[in-house]
């Protein structure tokens, strides 16, 4: 247990980045859920990688600071001092905005980062990679739905709910289909009709029995 004030401090200023590393790369991939035990060894580990990446650096701002005595004394440089903690606090959560990016990209790099499916459940899984695609649902009742997995081009974009919600999902753009076969109505240049006026889908996955995606 942490008994004084110093030491809560230095534990806080040990974890930081590595809280600010995760809260940025799980802000672009989502945290699924995680318990407040699991996400503080993640804290744990990025912070002790980005301790050891950064312990030349760290060595040199202590001799400057401390072994110097330049923060008892008032005479380290006002703008070098900005300069590290904003560093020390944007610099994680550039990383970790980085990473994020990668791994959603499919980045080869980002998923040797983060790991290849850190997905919990199938739902999750397909719609992190679905970017673009043509969505047709058939409903518990028997009645086919259709619609756009990607951005509208009244500039709404679709959204599927992660772990541990239930899944729904959000699609701004409907097409025109057959309720009871689900085949699509198509134009003359053979693209999926939209239903007229600016309209979306909101649908539960307890309503879906079935999903026919063709992504592209």
């Amino acid at each position: 247990m942490i008994a004084t004030f110093q030491g809560l401090l230095v534990a806080v200023l040990a974890l930081l980045p590595g809280a600010a590393y995760t809260f940025a790369l799980e802000r672009v991939t989502t945290g699924y859920g995680v318990s407040f035990s699991d996400r503080l060894v993640r804290f744990l580990a990025a912070s002790a990688v980005m301790h050891a990446l950064l312990a030349f650096g760290e060595y040199w701002v202590y001799r400057y600071l401390v072994v110097e005595r330049r923060l008892v004394n008032g005479t380290a440089n006002l703008w070098l001092l900005e300069a590290l903690a904003l560093a020390y606090v944007l610099g994680p959560i550039m990383v970790g905005s980085v990473v994020g990016w990668g791994h959603k990209k499919h980045k080869k790099w980002g998923t040797l980062l983060v790991g290849a499916a850190v997905e919990p459940r199938a739902w999750d899984y397909l719609w992190r990679r679905a970017d673009r695609a043509i969505v047709r649902i058939k409903l518990k009742s028997g009645i086919w739905l259709a619609g756009y997995r990607g951005e509208a081009p009244n500039g709404r974009r679709s959204y599927a709910s992660a772990h541990p919600e239930e899944g729904d999902l959000y699609l701004p753009l409907s097409f025109t289909v057959n309720p009871s076969s689900g085949e699509l109505t198509l134009d003359d240049n053979r693209r999926p009709l939209p239903v007229p006026g600016e309209s979306g889908l909101l649908v539960r996955w307890t309503e879906i029995e079935y999903l026919d995606i063709k992504e592209f």
